[in-house]
């Protein structure tokens, strides 16, 4: 069954430069994973700390492999280390709503 993964990221402007880095790299990675269909980012208007990636993959199993990877982690554990960086990760699945 399809998901969708939500992360939000909070980061100080002064630090975007460093953020965006990262994430930049890890657009180039995640297309080439087994199961992933699609992503895209988003900065809220609002809350003008706030970046957003949505992404779609075919199965949770999918989305979970890339998760575990070294080379995610890898990534990941270099934006824990951008001063004032967080990360939230939520994983929703479609339903029937008939």
């Amino acid at each position: 069954m399809a998901i969708k993964v939500f992360i939000k990221r909070k980061c100080p402007k002064d630090k975007e430069r460093d953020l965006f880095r990262c994430i930049k790299e890890i657009r180039r990675k995640v297309p080439q994973q087994v199961g992933y269909i699609s992503g895209e980012y988003l900065k809220s208007i609002d809350e003008t700390n706030e970046i957003a990636t949505i992404s779609s993959w075919f199965s949770l199993e999918d989305w979970q492999f890339w998760f575990e990877s070294e080379e995610r982690k890898e990534i990941q554990a270099r934006i824990d280390s951008i001063p004032g960086v967080s990360t939230e990760y939520a994983i929703y699945r479609y339903i029937k709503t008939r």
